[in-house]
């Protein structure tokens, strides 16, 4: 493994740790000092990629124990153990999806059969959830402002990122089914996946990329975030994972890996009181390492292994340079304003670029 990686690797693993807790995984330790469940399940992925279960069990205990009756997981768990549900105004959609994906990648590595045994009931019930806002039974998802984890842009529809990790979560909850015998169940939630599949690709899929999001138009801005997982998922085929791919290198979206949308959204998509400010660009043009590293094992999978250990060193090198797993850069810094500063021990993209590292290597 290259040196630059190497050393990148020793720090994400210490900024990991340093957000485990006796309650699961902090989203990170100065601004983001508590759980939330976005944060606390996609870096549940490194900490099994290291062998570290106790972590993500704590999470995934944690919100189920305070999931509400309806089935919503918590959005976001203080540290004093209180759940909120509600992301400014509304319901998100993420978090029910990757409750279900954290379960069982953490089945899938430890092999814990007892656990999910423990919380099916509950697990069919975020499952359930989810189905539910289905709100025009089309098989796809709809949210309303502010539901995604890209809450300073409004958008409300059928949202590409939403909608993968949806399809994701039908697809680890077949697995769950199947691990627990409950054939049947498998077979229902497999086709019900294969459907969504489908459905996403007869209707977001634009010629060379996926549309961003669909309300009363089509939204035809590139997201990384939902391309990336449309790759990552086998949503995109070998040939759309390509064109997706040769999108990103086409803007460089890749050179802090990896920003945000192409082009930047209109200024009306923003908050009024971030026009002055550089959270201006929070959601909206920034980069994200976690979306770096997702990217680098979608590009593994595709067995574009040159062009993914070229990512995973850029990921690396900006890990290096600034001592820490930072969460957000704009202009290859850092994001620092007034406002909002970039989160230093960001748990987030800690833990997956430990799984990029682990998947890259084999190991």
């Amino acid at each position: 493994m290259h040196v630059t990686v190497t050393n990148a690797l020793e720090v994400a693993h210490n900024d990991l740790r340093r957000c485990f807790t006796d309650y699961g995984i902090l989203a990170g330790r100065k601004r983001l000092g508590f759980y939330r469940a976005r944060d606390s399940f996609f870096a549940s992925l490194g900490a099994n990629a290291l062998g570290e279960y106790t972590a993500s069990w704590k999470s995934i205990d944690l919100f189920l124990d305070r999931q509400r009756k309806d089935g919503l997981i918590p959005h976001i768990i203080t540290q004093k153990l209180k759940p909120h549900f509600h992301q400014i105004v509304t319901e998100p959609l993420d978090c029910n999806a990757l409750l279900i994906i954290a379960l069982n990648d953490y089945y899938e590595k430890s092999g814990d059969l007892q656990f999910l045994e423990k919380h099916f009931e509950k697990t069919e019930k975020a499952m359930e959830w989810l189905r539910r806002q289905d709100s025009d039974k089309d098989l796809l998802l709809e949210e309303t402002f502010f539901g995604s984890w890209r809450e300073t842009v409004l958008k409300n529809g059928k949202v590409l990122y939403s909608n993968c990790l949806y399809y994701k979560a039908l697809e680890d909850f077949a697995s769950i089914c199947g691990a627990l015998d409950k054939h049947e169940l498998e077979s229902q939630f497999r086709r019900r996946a294969s459907a969504v599949k489908e459905r996403m690709n007869n209707l977001f899929w634009q010629g060379n990329y996926y549309y961003d999001w669909i309300g009363t138009v089509k939204h035809d801005s590139f997201a990384t975030d939902g391309n990336v997982l449309a790759v990552l998922f086998g949503i995109a085929d070998n040939l759309q994972s390509q064109m997706i791919e040769n999108k990103i290198k086409q803007h460089q979206l890749n050179k802090v890996p990896l920003q945000s949308n192409y082009p930047m959204y209109p200024f009306w998509r923003i908050p009024p009181g971030l026009f002055p400010l550089d959270a201006y660009h929070y959601h909206n043009g920034s980069s994200w390492l976690w979306l770096g590293c997702l990217n680098v094992i979608a590009l593994h999978k595709m067995g574009w292994k040159k062009e993914a250990k070229q990512e995973l060193k850029s990921v690396a090198a900006m890990i290096n340079k600034h001592g820490s797993v930072h969460e957000v850069f704009f202009e290859g810094k850092p994001l620092n304003s007034l406002l909002l500063k970039s989160e230093p021990f960001f748990a987030w993209s800690s833990g997956l670029f430990v799984r990029a590292v682990k998947e890259i290597s084999g190991k």
